[in-house]
Formats: C-alpha cells, structure tokens, sequence
C-alpha cells in the first residue's frame, strides 16, 4: 500500500523521535494547565531532578536491588515455569489439575498477592516471590502451548521410526517449542520488572528503588517520583530490547504465542 502511494516507510530512529518530542510537547502543555508541580512537574524539573539523583551512588544501589531482585525472578519464573509447562503438554492430567490454579492467580489482583506475602516473607523477598507467582503462568502457558503445536505427522514418522523419548524431544518437540518459549520469557521479563516494583513500594525493602518512589511520595516530591520511573522504564526497556535482539541475531524466533 505504501508502495502503491508511494509514501516510503518511516524509519525506527525517526519514528521514534517524532514520538518521543510530541510526547515532550503535550507533557509541557499539560504542567502548563495544570501549573502545579505537585501534580504534574515540567519535564524540565524531572530532568533536573533525574540528574540530582543518577549522581549519588545510593540512588544506583537501590535501582541496582531492584534489578538484581527482577533478574532472580525472571529466573526462577523461567526455570520452574518451563518444568511445569512441559509436564502440562505432555500429560492432559497433569494439566487439568493446575488449570484452576493457575486461572486463580491469573484473577488475583496483583496487590492482594503483596499484602499477604508481607505477612509470610520478609520485606526483600516480597517483590521476588509475588514476581515469581505472576510470571509462573505466561512461562507455562508458552512452554505447554509449544509442546501441543508439534507438527503430529512428525510424531507418527518418529513413533514409526523407533525414536526415543529424548530423541522425539529433541528434533520435534524442541523446535516447535521455542518460539513458543523465548515469547513467554520475553513477556515475563517485562512483567518481573512490574511487579518487582510494585511489591517493593508496598514492602520496603531497606535497598529498593519501590522504596525511592514512596519516600518521594511521602514527601510529596512528585519530580523525584517521574525520575524514578523514567529510570525503570529506560533500564527494562534497554535489556528487553537487547535480549530480543540477541535472540533475533542468533536466529531464534520470538513470534509463537
């Protein structure tokens, strides 16, 4: 279509930057409505407050436990929900019997799950086990998701073929499989960063940056809230795209859910 027209397609760099300056524009004209910082600051106190921070080594040691706290997550998301996923493509049973589990703590509100763990763990686990039991579900919906799209003339031709069960894992269920799991780990990657955040401004772990973003609200210090955030989006947004780029270089899909 855009041939037809002739219109040549925006590139990502500029796309981006058109985006990021209308965005710039409508937050100064919305402060400027507003006209009150502790509202909605102008980018321009965000800025000054995001340089104030980035310069004290205390602000990276929280947003450094809070990165730490995400990546345990992740990978303990990853690593039980691919066991698990798999025991639920493989055996209908086994599925079943965690369908209604699973549904629970998909319906679960995020904060009910952060509220009870406080009185079960201490403060610094809180973030990493609610992380945990949020992402469980994408990993195991992927990896279960990826074992059921073997291709079944592939699995009469090994069943035909004598091929054992690590061989058929192997050179059929592991191929369909992939796509399948890198998405689910992609798609948990981002969400352990949200929820990491979340469980950590209502648990206070003594080194979190959820714990920059209440002091700052306590004190009703709104641009340190926004630098702080901006923080977060940047850094995940950094690593998410850097993961998906090295699985894209090394040839791997991430398009199977």
């Amino acid at each position: 279509m855009l041939q037809r027209t002739g219109m040549k397609r925006l590139p990502a760099p500029a796309a981006f930057g058109i985006s990021f300056t209308v965005m710039l524009v409508l937050w100064q004209l919305a402060a400027a409505v507003v006209r009150s910082p502790l509202i909605l600051p102008y980018p321009a106190e965000t800025a000054a407050a995001l340089c104030r921070n980035i310069r004290t080594p205390v602000f990276w040691q929280h947003i450094g436990a809070t990165a730490l706290r995400s990546v345990a997550a992740f990978a303990v998301s990853v690593t039980a929900g691919t066991v698990i996923g798999v025991c639920c493509g493989v055996s209908k049973t086994f599925r079943r019997l965690l369908e209604f589990p699973l549904a629970v703590i998909r319906s679960t509100p995020v904060v009910s799950f952060i509220l009870l763990s406080i009185f079960w763990f201490g403060s610094s686990l809180v973030p990493v086990f609610v992380s945990v039991l949020m992402s469980l579900p994408v990993v195991i919906a992927a990896v279960s998701a990826g074992i059921g799209s073997a291709d079944r003339k592939l699995l009469d031709c090994a069943r035909v073929y004598g091929f054992s069960a690590a061989r058929t894992a192997r050179y059929v269920y592991l191929p369909s499989c992939t796509p399948y799991f890198w998405s689910g780990a992609l798609s948990a990657f981002g969400l352990s960063w949200k929820v990491v955040a979340a469980g950590e401004v209502l648990s206070l772990p003594r080194r979190a940056a959820g714990t920059l973003l209440y002091n700052a609200k306590v004190h009703l210090e709104t641009a340190d809230v926004f630098a702080v955030t901006i923080v977060l989006i940047i850094l995940c947004f950094t690593l998410e795209t850097g993961f998906a780029a090295l699985l894209r270089r090394r040839g791997l899909r991430t398009d199977g859910v």
